[in-house]
């Protein structure tokens, strides 16, 4: 795992060294072993190295014999080997052992088409200097990230937004569609970020440039072809693909371990990986020290340490988020309020001083239907069939019904259904993803805001589009083309990659090798949400390994438990952030919506729980990107 970044000079005039300096320094977390630079012409590319695979000889950027061809690689490439072998059959030359090298004689071999071949996370940058063409691409499901920044003169690149906005001279105006967005979502949809004129390159993509002329390509995308797998041919084939996927990215050289939730992904993975080690494996798991034990899934994850013999971390956390939250903050770069990115931050500190890599389970819910929301369309597919009078009858009798007296989790899901049963399938999905929707938006941002927004600008545009691109007609897989493009890749594995890169451990995500996930499209969607139950497929692929009472329970999720600290030990905290001077300063958010989620949340007559976070995320991020910098 590795930290990248580059400049192109349009002009042709040669980068400067110290800018390149510059963007590696504030990614030194991502590669506190090495860097490295190279700098020819109108090019320049510099990395920083956290040494994994040829801890001796791989060295970065890493070239082809004649070093005419340059790369520069942020992740792994997990079928290297076999690449290699092939290559060397052809005649090519290696002078590492790394997997990176691969790269420069693949392209040599395939041009662009190189990207075709390589099974990985990645995020990486080629220079071809006889014709003068640079390519910045990234993996396929998106693990890895990269963003870039263009003028008229020249264009950045680097692995996190921090190594564009160290440099002088860049246009730091705000997008605000992106922050409606994120008050939406809670995280920035891709290509949007933060900063109007800095970009993130999405995943299956490439940013080609030859001669001052850019573009951006796709050259993969994940196809439902309609001719299902089902029974105990699915079940047969995920289990054989997933072991597959596990040995690929079990191969390192440095100590290499996994997180333990207790929950059916990770307990899964690690009860596969124990198949195939010649040692215990290393497991990895976090105890919130509070009174609550609604957080506590340890009975599960010891369960599975048991009956595996795993060598075993349990770390006692206390919520000390006071501490660690500037830490959090600066790790985005832009405002993200997923509030899972707390235990992240711990449990990957902590398993750092164990091993320099870690396996997560993390696509499984993704991949096999393992959220609510998908039951909550299902039960709104059922809604709508009920005739119109009914549904406006039952609508205006839901909403007589005070919020702060109905105390029914189902009463409150109804209301919300009987909203949103009108609206197009991307709309009303969106609206189920939402923490804040779109009435209370209105209350909620101001009017100087809203006129940079645009009155009439739509945030489901990019479910829209997603939900038209997907080859499926079948909504259950719609909605998980439109997560696995959207929620999975720009909040969940842009949330581990930086808390696991920001104590300089590698998190590798085997459920989304992409030839498993092209299996979990040809599985039939009643495999992955069979009536009511959630994640059918992989439940019965650990019937394999674990008994049923272990599989089906409630599951609880890699959380926070926010929304009782939010009432007791953040008290204080919350209340210093969310003051009304501190509120106006912004110009975006209404002072008196906010202390009004704060009162009503304090008084238990709402349970504001995220969208307080959300803003509490915003305002810390204000504070330290905007504010401070002014």
């Amino acid at each position: 795992m590795c930290g990248i970044c580059g400049i192109y000079n349009k002009t042709g005039e040669t980068p400067e060294a110290v800018d390149l300096k510059r963007m590696c320094n504030v990614m030194s977390h991502r590669g506190p072993d090495d860097e490295g630079y190279f700098i020819s012409g109108c090019m320049g590319i510099g990395m920083r190295r956290l040494k994994i695979i040829d801890l001796e000889t791989g060295h970065q950027p890493i070239h082809n014999e004649d070093k005419t061809i340059w790369v520069a690689l942020n992740g792994e490439i997990y079928n290297y080997q076999l690449l290699r072998s092939d290559l060397e059959k052809k005649g090519h030359i290696f002078y590492t052992r790394s997997d990176t090298e691969v790269i420069v004689h693949l392209y040599e071999d395939h041009g662009e088409a190189f990207l075709d071949h390589l099974n990985g996370m990645f995020g990486l940058v080629l220079w071809d200097s006889r014709t003068e063409t640079m390519i910045i691409a990234r993996d396929r499901l998106g693990i890895k990230q990269i963003h870039y920044y263009e003028d008229d003169n020249r264009l950045f690149f680097g692995s996190e937004i921090k190594a564009i906005l160290a440099l002088p001279d860049i246009d730091k105006e705000l997008d605000y569609h992106a922050l409606r967005d994120f008050f939406s979502l809670q995280y920035i949809p891709a290509p949007r970020t933060v900063y109007r004129h800095i970009r993130k390159l999405p995943p299956a993509c490439m940013l080609k440039g030859e001669k001052g002329k850019w573009e951006v390509k796709r050259y993969w995308t994940l196809r439902y072809d309609g001719d299902y797998i089902t029974g105990k041919e699915a079940i047969e084939t995920i289990d054989r693909e997933l072991q597959r996927s596990i040995r690929y990215q079990m191969i390192s050289d440095v100590p290499l371990g996994a997180y333990l939730s207790g929950g059916i992904d990770s307990s899964l993975l690690v009860a596969m990986m124990a198949g195939v080690s010649d040692r215990p494996v290393e497991t990895f798991s976090i105890i919130w020290d509070d009174d609550s034990r609604v957080f506590d899934e340890r009975r599960y994850a010891r369960f599975v340490v048991e009956k595996y013999k795993t060598n075993h971390h349990e770390f006692l956390v206390k919520p000390d988020i006071e501490d660690v939250i500037e830490t959090i903050v600066r790790a985005f770069d832009e405002p993200f309020a997923d509030d899972s990115a707390v235990p992240n931050y711990y449990i990957a500190r902590e398993t750092k001083k164990h091993v320099t890599v870690a396996l997560s389970g993390l696509g499984g819910d993704e991949m096999s239907a393992g959220y609510e929301r998908y039951l909550g369309m299902k039960v709104l597919q059922h809604y709508r069939l009920l005739p119109q009078r009914i549904r406006s009858a039952l609508a205006s009798l839901f909403q007589t019904i005070p919020d702060s007296k109905t105390g029914n989790p189902w009463v409150e899901r109804m209301k919300r259904f009987s909203r949103i049963s009108d609206l197009p399938f991307a709309e009303s999905y969106f609206t189920i993803s939402s923490k804040i929707d779109g009435t209370e938006m209105a209350s909620l941002l101001t009017n100087e805001a809203w006129d940079r927004i645009g009155w009439d600008y739509s945030p489901t545009s990019s479910f829209n589009e997603l939900a038209g691109e997907c080859t499926s007609d079948d909504a259950l897989n719609r909605m998980l083309f439109i997560d696995m493009n959207t929620y999975m890749v720009d909040q969940l594995l842009v949330l581990s990659d930086r808390m696991s890169m920001v104590h300089s451990l590698e998190l590798r995500v085997p459920f989304l090798d992409h030839i498993l996930v092209e299996c979990f499209a040809r599985v039939d969607p009643s495999m992955k949400l069979n009536g009511l139950i959630k994640k059918y497929l992989l439940k019965k692929v650990a019937e394999k390994y674990f008994p049923r009472s272990f599989i089906y329970r409630k599951k609880m999720g890699f959380s926070s438990p926010i929304v009782l600290w939010l009432r007791k030990e953040l008290k204080t905290f919350m209340s210093s952030v969310l003051n009304r001077k501190s509120i106006e300063r912004t110009g975006i958010l209404k002072p008196d919506t906010v202390l009004r989620y704060v009162q009503e949340h304090l008084d238990r007559r709402h349970n504001h729980d995220m969208k307080l976070w959300t803003i509490i995320m915003f305002m810390k991020w204000y504070d330290l990107y905007i504010e401070k910098l002014q």
